[in-house]
């Protein structure tokens, strides 16, 4: 199975990845959900940098 790692892309494929953009639409549907409910946002975003949090400590503590 061909990973990503031995794949070789081509400077045309490359160019193609680094311009990538999220579609407006997206963007206009997340700031209207920012606009109308921060707080839910707000904690989202907090609960996700727990998991991270915890996730990424949980691993320290493990190679050790």
């Amino acid at each position: 199975m061909e990973t990503l790692e031995d794949r070789e892309f081509s400077d045309e494929d490359l160019e193609q990845i680094i311009d990538m953009k999220a579609p407006k639409e997206l963007l206009k549907e997340f700031e209207a959900l920012v606009k109308e409910k921060p707080l839910l946002v707000t904690g989202l975003v907090f609960a996700f940098g727990i998991l991270v949090g915890v996730g990424l400590s949980s691993g320290r503590r493990r190679s050790r």
